[in-house]
């Protein structure tokens, strides 16, 4: 069981789930209701994340528009508006707060991207020139290789 102290199901933290996180805050910024994309666990109690976005400028930066993956309008029911996955930087996501997260309702699974998503986003990490190279080495392990 994933989340020891959740009396439901645990929570679908499978690779391609896209959370919502209420009051999220990482690298310095102030804390605001944020989508993470999961990629996967690089350990029992860490999880591998991009923030989704709908900042599309980053598209126009020359160097951030190789480290992100379009989500198109309307590719899914959750997000109102054509998004991008932040390949740029890893987020780390404690199981401890995510199941606490999941118990006092600021944190929620809003579905999953297909796989074809992971695909992408092993292509930008495979080619990253922002990423940490520990990043890049831990999510390389984690994301699925496209069948040729």
């Amino acid at each position: 069981m994933l989340c020891a102290l959740m009396p439901q199901s645990d929570p679908d933290l499978k690779p391609g789930s896209v959370l919502h996180i209420k009051k999220y805050s990482s690298r310095g910024h102030p804390s605001k209701n944020k989508y993470v994309f999961v990629v996967g666990f690089v350990s029992e109690t860490v999880i591998a994340g991009f923030l989704i976005s709908s900042q599309l400028s980053y598209l126009q930066q020359e160097t951030h528009k190789k480290e992100i993956v379009r989500i198109p309008h309307n590719a899914t029911s959750f997000l109102r508006a054509e998004s991008i996955i932040q390949c740029f930087e890893m987020e780390r996501l404690s199981m401890e707060s995510i199941c606490q997260g999941f118990q006092d309702g600021s944190v929620t699974c809003c579905g999953r991207l297909g796989v074809k998503y992971l695909y992408n986003i092993r292509k930008v990490v495979e080619g990253s020139r922002l990423l940490a190279q520990m990043d890049i080495e831990s999510l390389l392990q984690i994301l699925p290789t496209p069948r040729a």
